[in-house]
């Protein structure tokens, strides 16, 4: 069987397929993962073959754009603290009219918009000649909708956990999926692999859930010894990610803050951080160690709490690791997907272009002290252990590429017999989700 991976190019969302795609090549399957050429490297570190067929959209552009655009209606609401970047140099700005956002925005949103085209038509010609009898797409990969549907084979939406079936990105500025005679609605998105926690689960509307056990996947590296060390005091884990820092720059306040705060009640502090970030982490005691690049994933074993700016990888791993956590969220969708996950009991959320020292101090101690915290991270942990690994998926998957769908029935028999919790022993309808 042929299963194509559809990828955005941002691998914090797409991370989490990378578990799916080692089971599907380990039961013989045919992976690979189209990307954008950035994304070619890291998808070859992963031991998956990537198949360089799109071309990248500026996420992190139009995300300094969107904050541009916000500082130049309203000046007064940003400060020094955090630095504005120029939208395409990512260099910090003196001043909002170094910039002419009003007339350069539009010119790149379009620009954008003829990427996006050429990229659907890029994944229908490459699903026509390599004929996938399968294809799962992330959050932000509708082109893997598109050429399922002209090529007639299912699509199955993977999500990194909290964002739902009825949230998936169905943007076409281009109107490609008309060109292709295919009506664009949620009925395209018909099933949902996640690995969601069921108490704080997403709606999926009419789309047929496949909980899958997240496994978390961090990036390549080297594990050293010391991180098999139980440490003689608590250990928090501090991570910042390259999107962040390429959005907002290295200097954070809040980073520094949050190892403050941990410093103080006498924590050992790993911080794991983009390069350029991790220079700026001058001055730091003894119990502070800085990593680059580090997998999360190797810290996580010997760690009582986790800090980090909202992205769905750090907070999925913690979860998978049982550790309470705070998000210092730096994005609408990070603060957004940190209330979500905060309903289950295990993590405090806070922006963290506005908390205070004093409210994140206070926060971090939460997490060290705080038994309800502890205990409910250790409830998810339990819940998200219970679903089944990668590897039970794949029978699953076979027989929906075989037969063209899977009831819920047929989900539970194929899963070890177990029962699927969100599933309906019929065939989906195909009717739009609503959130």
């Amino acid at each position: 069987m042929r299963v194509l991976f559809t990828t955005t190019n941002w691998r914090g969302l797409y991370y989490c397929m990378i578990p799916l795609g080692w089971a599907m090549q380990a039961a013989g399957h045919d992976v690979r993962f189209a990307c954008a050429p950035t994304q070619t490297a890291t998808i070859e570190q992963a031991g998956i073959t990537p198949v360089q067929i799109f071309e990248p959209v500026g996420v992190v552009e139009l995300e300094r754009l969107a904050r541009y655009a916000a500082a130049a209606q309203a000046p007064e609401t940003f400060t020094d603290d955090v630095p504005l970047l120029h939208p395409i140099t990512g260099q910090p700005v003196a001043d909002v009219a170094d910039y002419d956002i009003a007339a350069e925005e539009p010119r790149f949103r379009e620009e954008s918009r003829h990427i996006i085209g050429r990229n659907y038509r890029s994944a229908v010609e490459f699903a026509r000649a390599w004929r996938p009898d399968l294809i799962i797409h992330d959050l932000m990969t509708p082109e893997g909708v598109l050429a399922a549907a002209v090529t007639g084979v299912p699509s199955v939406y993977h999500s990194l956990g909290m964002f739902g079936a009825a949230e998936t990105s169905l943007y076409d500025p281009t109107d490609a999926f008309a060109a292709y005679g295919i009506k664009l609605d949620r009925s395209l998105v018909r099933y949902v692999i996640d690995p969601t926690p069921s108490m704080i689960m997403p709606a999926h509307g009419d789309a047929l859930r496949l909980p899958i056990r997240y496994e978390p996947y961090n990036g390549p590296g080297a594990m050293p010894l010391w991180v098999l060390d139980k440490p003689d005091r608590p250990r928090v884990t501090l991570v910042w990610s390259r999107g962040t820092a390429n959005i907002f720059g290295s200097q954070i306040p809040a980073l520094r803050h949050a190892i403050e705060a941990a410093t103080s009640e006498g924590a050992e502090v790993v911080v794991t951080a983009p390069a350029a970030q991790a220079e700026t982490l001058t001055d730091l005691p003894d119990s502070v160690r800085v990593l680059r690049e580090f997998p999360l994933r190797m810290l996580l074993p010997t760690s009582s709490a986790l800090i980090h700016q909202g992205s769905g990888n750090p907070m999925m791993s913690g979860a998978a690791a049982g550790v309470p956590q705070l998000i210092l969220a730096m994005t609408d969708d990070g603060f957004e997907m940190g209330r979500r996950f905060s309903l289950a009991g295990s993590t405090l959320v806070k922006s963290g272009l506005l908390a205070t020292p004093g409210q994140i101090r206070d926060n971090v101690s939460q997490l060290l002290h705080n038994s309800e915290l502890q205990n409910a991270a250790k409830a998810i942990q339990a819940d998200m252990a219970s679903n089944p690994t990668a590897a039970q998926l794949v029978a699953p998957l076979e027989h929906l590429a075989d037969k063209g769908q899977i009831t819920a029935g047929e989900l539970s028999h194929l899963v070890n017999g177990r029962a699927v919790p969100g599933g309906r022993d019929v065939p989906v309808s195909g009717k739009p989700g609503e959130l």
